[in-house]
C-alpha cells in the first residue's frame, strides 16, 4: 500500500525483464490471433457472396485463356449501316498524340471536348453518325485516370454522345 493509494502493491519480481517481455509477446500473440480472425472471417463472407461455378468439366488449361465475357464497356458501340466503315489508326493515332485528357487537376475538361470533337468533325462517312464516331473515338483519348473513370461506369451506361458528354 502506498501512501497516495489503497491498492497493494504488485509482489516483487526478481526477473522483471523476462515478465514483461512474456506478457508483451503474449499480447501480441493474441492481437495477431484477433486480425487473423478478422481476415478470415471476412474471406469467407466474400466467398459466400460470391456466385458459384458451376463448370466442373472445364480443363485446367481453360481457365487461363482470356474470356470476352469480361470485355464489356461502359460506352455502347451504336450499330453502323455502312459495310465499308473504318476508322483508320492514322485517325486514333492523331487523337492519341494531340487531345489526351488524363483527368490531372490542370486538365481542362472542356478544352478537352472541343479539341476532341474539332477532330471528329474532320471525319465523316456515309451511313455513320456522328454519335457512332465520337462513341468509337473517345476511349482513345483518355489516360490514366480519365481512362480508369471510364471504365469504372457501368457496363453499357454510355449510350449517346450528348447525354453523357
Amino acid at each position: 500500500m502506498t501512501r497516495s493509494s489503497k491498492k497493494d502493491l504488485a509482489p516483487f519480481d526478481p526477473e522483471i525483464e523476462r515478465t514483461i517481455a512474456k506478457i508483451t509477446r503474449q499480447l501480441k500473440e493474441q492481437e495477431v490471433r484477433g486480425q487473423l480472425n478478422k481476415v478470415k472471417k471476412d474471406l469467407f463472407t466474400k466467398m459466400e457472396d460470391q456466385p458459384t461455378i458451376q463448370e466442373a468439366g472445364r480443363a485446367l488449361r481453360e481457365y487461363a485463356l482470356p474470356s470476352i465475357n469480361g470485355a464489356n464497356t461502359s460506352v455502347v458501340r451504336p450499330a453502323v449501316q455502312a459495310n465499308n466503315f473504318e476508322i483508320k489508326p492514322a485517325l486514333i493515332q492523331m487523337i492519341q498524340q494531340s487531345v489526351q485528357f488524363y483527368g490531372l487537376p490542370s486538365d481542362d475538361p472542356n478544352t478537352h471536348i472541343a479539341n476532341f470533337l474539332e477532330i471528329c468533325d474532320t471525319f465523316k462517312h456515309n451511313g455513320v453518325s456522328d454519335d457512332a464516331i465520337r462513341l468509337r473515338l473517345f476511349p482513345f483519348s483518355l489516360k490514366d485516370k480519365a481512362k480508369s473513370w471510364l471504365n469504372s461506369l457501368p457496363i453499357g451506361s454510355v449510350t449517346t454522345w450528348l447525354k453523357h458528354f
